[in-house]
């Protein structure tokens, strides 16, 4: 029983389950932003897209691992992943990601066309395009790499909308595709000698810290200046501005926080902020529409 544990665990491990929920947040959250007041919720459509999405995504993150298993033994952060370590054989992480790969599309295909698709070019992007060229060859890999990570969110949405021509999704996606370059280039330079040990030229692997704070300002200032359009998509009103401007504002104070002191424990505080006030720019768009069902009926 132990073994069967520990072997499920070393699964979980391989699919990167921990990203996978959180991509799976975020795909709920577009899908009910998307969901219209006058239709009821299609549940068996939402647990269909999130159930295809999340064996994309598992399959994906397994597949990397796979990709990268030679490069991870080299780094003292990811030598105990489960292909490196030997915990699992290469064979078997295969064969775990066809299946994987197979039951997404399975799932998503009644769904629609354009989400499958969708969802395949998540895929396509972040194991074809980013793991095997931009993540090895380009010190900005993290600005392209940041698409397959926002499409979740989108793919949510043009479930419940079914129409690719409603700007609100892009908005969206534009939320989850600025929040990334802040979230991965502070980790980046936490990490940086790592990065350097497994080869791949990250911003401050390739132009130093001094670049890599400065783009992380840059990225970050846009990332909240976004924060604050909702109500140019949505019909949000006074808890979506006050809301979006007090996340705004704190997250700024963190980031002159860290950058001040970069070298100190703020590094974390800064990175548990940004992804935070990303849960809550997209919290506060939700909790915004769904008030309705709050207000008294008369």
């Amino acid at each position: 029983m132990t073994k069967f544990l520990d072997y499920y665990r070393d699964l979980l491990k391989l699919t990167k389950s921990e990203i996978v929920l959180l991509e799976l947040m975020t795909l709920a959250a577009g899908y009910f932003i998307g969901q219209s007041f006058e239709v009821p919720v299609d549940w068996s459509r939402f647990m269909l897209t999130t159930l295809g999405v999340g064996f994309l995504a598992m399959g994906s993150g397994a597949l990397n691992q796979i990709q990268e298993h030679t490069e991870d033994a080299k780094m003292d952060r990811t030598r105990n992943r489960p292909i490196p370590s030997g915990r699992i054989s290469l064979r078997a992480a295969i064969i775990a990601t066809l299946i994987l790969f197979t039951l997404g599309i399975v799932c998503l295909r009644p769904v629609s066309g354009v989400v499958l698709a969708l969802g395949l070019l998540a895929v396509v992007s972040y194991n074809g395009l980013y793991t095997l060229w931009w993540k090895r060859k380009m010190a900005f890999a993290a600005v392209p790499g940041a698409i397959p990570g926002a499409l979740p969110i989108l793919i949510g949405f043009q479930a419940a909308v079914n129409n690719l021509g409603d700007l609100r999704g892009y908005y969206l996606f534009a939320i989850l595709f600025f929040w990334q370059m802040p979230h991965f280039w502070v980790l980046a330079l936490k990490y940086s000698n790592d990065y350097g040990q497994g080869g791949f030229p990250t911003l401050p692997v390739a132009l130093g810290n001094k670049v890599t704070r400065f783009q992380i300002t840059l990225w970050c200032l846009a990332y909240t200046g976004i924060g604050l359009l909702s109500s140019l998509f949505f019909p949000t009103g006074i808890i979506g501005l006050v809301g979006s401007m007090v996340i705004s504002g704190w997250l700024l104070f963190e980031l002159v926080r860290f950058l001040g002191h970069p070298e100190q424990k703020t590094w974390l505080r800064f990175f548990l902020s940004i992804n935070f006030s990303m849960l809550f720019y997209l919290g506060i768009i939700s909790l915004d529409l769904w008030s309705i069902f709050l207000h008294p009926k008369s």
